[in-house]
């Protein structure tokens, strides 16, 4: 097979799945400053991109970078409509016209706001700017046999936003502020990474053109809070309070998603967060 290229390789998700991808295929990263071993690259301007040299047929190229922030995309719609659906469909045209295969992170929010647990099956309907430009550039590409979209979930790890905001509480004993109600089929980083790499190996084998990347548990922030309380040493100081109207403007409150595909990919059942929270956390258990 080819090389594995990953659009935006220092970030939460593209800094794990690059080192990941490293040690099975040739693998080669962007970020927008380009320090290092990497490429300097940004998707508001897809021009610059050198193709000939760096796209071969053969080759996968995962897209994890985005303008991601709700509020920026829809505050600052130009902007975000520029790097998300603009300049990442033109990357995108460019790299299967090389007769590369590409791999694009989408999100759970193209679903709209769903309460019973679903699959990959159900209509769209997509809530707020930010799951309308993922929408956009799935409907562009969904019947190109070149190209797959993985619908994530909230991915937890160490070093996600939440569990960083809870843990920067304990140790500076304050009360942690916690949102309800809000829902998502929370999944481990490192099921997100191995999913990907089941899929680049088993490409020829997933007809679909996307796939949920959701844990197999439907959490609150409540929820979640319990169960980090259980696998943490030193115990969360916390108060549940009511989102601003405005939160859930560009945010649905559940989105209760399952895949019988990712299964197939990893090659065992995803991990649920209890368990994900003692690979993250070994000492505390």
């Amino acid at each position: 097979m080819g090389k594995v290229l990953i659009i935006g390789a220092t970030g939460y998700i593209g800094a794990a799945l690059f080192g990941c991808s490293k040690q099975k295929f040739i693998t080669q990263g962007t970020s927008t400053r380009g320090e290092g071993e990497f490429i300097r690259f940004s998707l508001d301007s897809p021009e610059d991109f050198p193709f000939d040299s760096v796209i071969a047929s053969g080759d996968y190229v995962v897209i994890t970078a985005a303008i991601s922030a709700p509020d920026i995309c829809a505050n600052e719609h130009e902007f975000a409509w520029s790097v998300n659906v603009k300049g990442t469909a033109s990357f995108i045209k460019n790299v299967i016209n090389r007769g590369a295969r590409v791999i694009f992170f989408s999100s759970d929010t193209v679903y709209g706001e769903q309460e019973q647990s679903f699959d990959e099956g159900l209509p769209l309907n997509p809530a707020g700017e930010y799951a309308k430009m993922k929408n956009e550039i799935e409907l562009l590409f969904q019947e190109s046999p070149f190209f797959k979209s993985i619908r994530l979930s909230y991915v937890f790890s160490c070093q996600d936003k939440f569990t960083k905001y809870l843990i920067g509480c304990i140790e500076r004993d304050e009360e942690a502020e916690i949102f309800h109600p809000f829902s998502r089929s929370v999944i481990h980083r490192s099921d997100v990474i191995d999913g990907v790499m089941g899929l680049i190996e088993k490409w020829s084998e997933v007809p679909q053109s996307a796939i949920n990347f959701g844990g197999p548990e439907v959490l609150s922030r409540i929820e979640f809070k319990e169960i980090f309380n259980k696998n943490f040493m030193e115990k969360l100081k916390s108060r549940v309070i009511e989102p601003p109207s405005s939160f859930f403007l560009n945010r649905p409150r559940i989105i209760a998603m399952q895949s019988p595909i990712l299964k197939s990919l990893l090659g065992r059942p995803s991990r649920n967060l209890a368990e994900a929270m003692k690979i993250e956390f070994p000492k505390n258990n």
